[in-house]
């Protein structure tokens, strides 16, 4: 595991290395690389070619000695047999043989007479085998016993034959040199077979043969002949001469071939030896190499004398592979010296060219780069190599042009981008950030100096209704042109104008001496919402509520100061609107009791056990009986007490609360629905509140589909009321799910209708199937004419539409009689009931009738 992270930070070191070498020294290495592998893959071919070259070389040496091995063979043994012809014609030693095999009795024994023609005999054997310089000649008598025989030895040639006392061999010697012979007892071994060993046939003897036998681990080659009687066909004697090939003549012969010659009898490499007279050419030849010689191995058949059987004499031949090493060392060395020159001559090559075509002209190129990376864009002259370096010397120009164009464009984007990072897009004015910033640096400069400073925190009244009613694109137009009229208003003075978001606007005055002169700044900054707006053809009035907070006494830091200037907003908004307020501590304990309330509110609905639903009739001005009844949610808390409708229900649509409320109320009007019809109720429609929130925000469709098929409620069976705001919303999910309730033959009401700002084109496209006259309406009815002028056109606006008219708010009968004239269908209000439980409702819908109130 250490060695693989050597060997891993090793390489990561190499590569490091690697990349910091410019081009040129990558360029060099891989010629160098290249050249190095060329030269070496040459070197090893030559080596390769060296080698087999020698191989062959000397398979042909090996197989010459193999040949002359085999040559001197056939020589030796031919002079064998020409060498003991001789007794053929030789008329006295076939008379003394014959003289020794008629007279010669082992018991009585002459020596006198036989001892002399052995001597004689032994005499002209060694004439014989020294003239022709073998090494033994022996003679066997008729009954194949030794008589005679010559051998040589390391001082000359020695003669010896054999006599007999009282029947026992005696041997007689003497060396050449000597005159006589000594007599000495037998010895156990003598250095030819005692008696004649017949390894072939009569036959074969008569005609002379050769056989070849280990003496004293070499191989001594023997020729054979037998003499036989030709009149009576019995054998006269036998023959034989002997060479043998001694270590002088394999020392001499290794000498003369310069190759190593070695014999054995093992059976060393047998299975890959030839036989020796078989060996053609060098091909079939078997030479192998070790690491100091190659070597070849063949045999010849031998018989052995002591198991009369056949066996191999082995011949080992050598060569030295001394001179291919020199002659591959030297060859070695030269390449080297090639390498190393050729080499250096290439790489001086190269860096002559490299120079030339690549080394300037890079240089003139990163000179170009360094142009632009310096800013200076100016163009450069070209390189005039008429390659690739050339077009990217005309690339590189052209790209100093383009990126000067695109740093001319990018320092211009980035100059807008901080601008619009800062100002609002719509407006112009400062936005949230930049303001920010100028208040901290503000409240910097206020601390230092010890002065006081102001912001003042505006926000449009019924904005939202702008939006709804007339589309935000004239909403925005509002928005720019308020903005328009507050910087022109407050021109020249010092002071910080921003727009936050929404209908959000902050004014940042410093050096405030007192409070009188904010309040001051406060009304005419109201005064400006006196004159209507002008957006695209509609004459806009709006008014807007402001907050103000002081540094130091309303907050240290510039998130403090906006929060409270923000608290003082919404508190001029509960006052009267169009309107401003100062943040005091009981502003801030009105802000902490809203938050408790919304924290109690978000507990109740999740908890939806302090919520209950109340039922107000609606009565049919034409039968007097109950027709419909509203739902109306109820929240009794257990930490606040008992909410009005009017504090919780803006809270939960503000902070969405009211979607899972919704939820709610639906499911549970139209379950007390069902109890109430089962229990006898003539009431056929319950009608339910539905905010623009859950419109915009939720999937009031399945809402309303999941509590039908949990209730069992029929679509007839329900009207949802809407106010005129949601209703007028251009909103597309809110008018699409308006039309898919429309197709499920789902009622849709206009509650408090009148009191928004629908247009008559657009009230004609809303799927609507009734309209709600707002109490505000009905409570001066029937004494004020303009009152009676508004609902009697508002009922004619209905029945124009083809839809139905409910009056609510109703609580005086002349009220409920002068609706009845002006054709209103149905009315609700405390003159016939006011908001009832589940009980009494039950009980008010199945007995009333419009009698019982005269």
């Amino acid at each position: 595991m250490q060695q693989n992270d050597m060997l891993q930070q090793h390489y990561i070191f190499l590569k490091n290395k690697y990349k910091k070498v410019n081009l040129t020294g990558k360029l060099s290495l891989l010629v160098i690389l290249g050249v190095l592998s060329a030269v070496g893959v040459l070197g090893c071919y030559f080596d390769s070619f060296l080698e087999e070259t020698f191989l062959e070389d000397a398979k042909s040496r090996i197989l010459y000695g193999f040949r002359r091995l085999s040559t001197d063979l056939e020589t030796t043994t031919e002079e064998l047999r020409e060498g003991i012809f001789f007794v053929q014609t030789d008329e006295n030693f076939l008379a003394s043989v014959e003289l020794i095999n008629n007279y010669q009795d082992k018991k009585n024994y002459n020596a006198i007479l036989l001892d002399e023609e052995k001597k004689a005999i032994a005499r002209q054997l060694l004439n014989r085998v020294k003239l022709s310089l073998n090494h033994f000649i022996t003679l066997y008598g008729k009954d194949e016993e030794l008589i005679a025989f010559v051998e040589q030895q390391n001082d000359g040639y020695h003669l010896h034959f054999i006599s007999y006392e009282d029947g026992h061999k005696i041997l007689y010697s003497r060396h050449e040199d000597e005159p006589f012979f000594t007599k000495s007892p037998l010895p156990k071994r003598l250095p030819i077979d005692s008696r004649h060993q017949a390894y072939y046939s009569n036959d074969t003897a008569r005609q002379g043969a050769t056989t070849y036998h280990v003496h004293d681990g070499k191989v001594l080659a023997t020729s054979h002949i037998s003499i036989f009687d030709d009149e009576l066909g019995s054998l006269l004697m036998h023959i034989e001469m002997s060479h043998l090939f001694n270590d002088e003549y394999f020392t001499k012969i290794s000498e003369d071939l310069g190759l190593i010659i070695r014999y054995s009898t093992k059976e060393n490499k047998a299975s890959q030896s030839q036989l020796l007279t078989t060996i053609g050419d060098a091909k079939e030849l078997h030479v192998e190499q070790g690491e100091r010689a190659y070597f070849s191995t063949a045999r010849i058949n031998i018989t052995s004398r002591e198991r009369y059987e056949k066996t191999s004499f082995y011949y080992n031949i050598a060569l030295n592979k001394e001179k291919l090493l020199t002659t591959l060392a030297k060859n070695r060395r030269q390449f080297l010296l090639l390498i190393i020159i050729v080499t250096f001559m290439v790489l001086l090559t190269l860096r002559l060219i490299f120079f030339k075509t690549l080394i300037s002209p890079l240089d003139l190129l990163m000179e170009q780069i360094r142009k632009i990376e310096k800013q200076n864009y100016e163009q450069s002259s070209l390189i005039q190599t008429g390659d690739e370096l050339e077009k990217i010397s005309k690339n590189i120009n052209q790209l100093a042009g383009t990126v000067q164009d695109r740093e001319r464009a990018l320092l211009a984007s980035q100059k807008k981008l901080e601008y619009l990072s800062l100002h609002d897009t719509l407006t112009g004015l400062p936005n949230r950030r930049l303001f920010h910033q100028r208040l901290v640096r503000a409240i910097r400069r206020a601390r230092h100096n010890r002065s006081q400073l102001a912001i003042l925190f505006l926000d449009l009244d019924e904005f939202k209704q702008v939006n709804d009613t007339l589309g935000h694109d004239i909403g925005d137009q509002l928005l720019a042109n308020i903005s328009l009229r507050l910087t022109e208003s407050w021109k020249g003075e010092p002071l910080t104008i921003a727009r936050l978001g929404g209908d959000e606007f902050t004014i940042l005055i410093e050096e405030i001496n007192e409070k009188n002169e904010v309040a001051q700044k406060a009304e005419k900054l109201l005064k400006i919402f006196h004159s209507p707006f002008i957006c695209s053809g509609y004459e806009l009035s709006t008014t807007a509520s402001v907050g103000i907070a002081l540094f130091p006494g309303n907050g240290e830091d510039a998130v403090t100061l906006i929060k409270h200037a923000d608290m003082a907003m919404y508190q001029a908004k509960e006052l009267s609107r169009n309107n401003y307020s100062f943040f005091s501590a009981e502003l801030a304990a009105k802000v902490k009791s809203r938050i408790d309330r919304v924290n109690a509110l978000k507990k109740a609905v999740r908890d939806l056990d302090e919520f209950h639903l109340l039922y107000q009739p609606k009565i049919c001005l034409q039968t007097g009986r109950v027709k419909s009844m509203e739902a109306l949610v109820r929240w009794q808390s257990s930490s606040l007490g008992f909410v009005l409708p009017d504090q919780f229900i803006r809270l939960a649509e503000e902070s969405k609360l009211i979607i899972p409320l919704g939820e709610w109320i639906i499911e549970r009007a139209f379950r007390d629905f069902m109890l109430f019809r089962q229990s006898g109720s003539p009431t056929k429609k319950i009608c339910v509140n539905v905010s623009g929130v859950q419109l915009i925000n939720s999937d009031i469709v399945d809402t309303i589909l999941q509590a039908m098929s949990r209730t069992g409620i029929h679509p007839e069976q329900i009207e949802l009321e809407i106010t005129e705001g949601s209703l007028a919303t251009k909103e597309k999910k809110a008018l699409k799910a308006l039309d898919r309730l429309r197709e499920m033959r789902i009622d849709l009401a206009i509650d408090d209708f009148g009191t928004g700002y629908s247009s008559m084109s657009y009230l004609q496209q809303l799927p609507v199937t009734r309209l709600k006259i707002d109490k505000s309406f009905i409570d001066h009815l029937p004494n004020s004419a303009e009152s009676g002028a508004i609902v009697q056109a508002i009922i004619a606006l209905a029945r124009t539409f083809h839809l139905h008219i409910t009056a609510e708010g109703v609580e005086t009968a002349e009220q409920s009689q002068f609706l009845k004239q002006l054709g209103c269908d149905e009315v609700q209000g405390y003159f016939y009931a006011s908001p009832l439980s589940s009980e009494e409702f039950l009980n008010f819908s199945t007995t009333f009738t419009a009698a019982d109130l005269t």
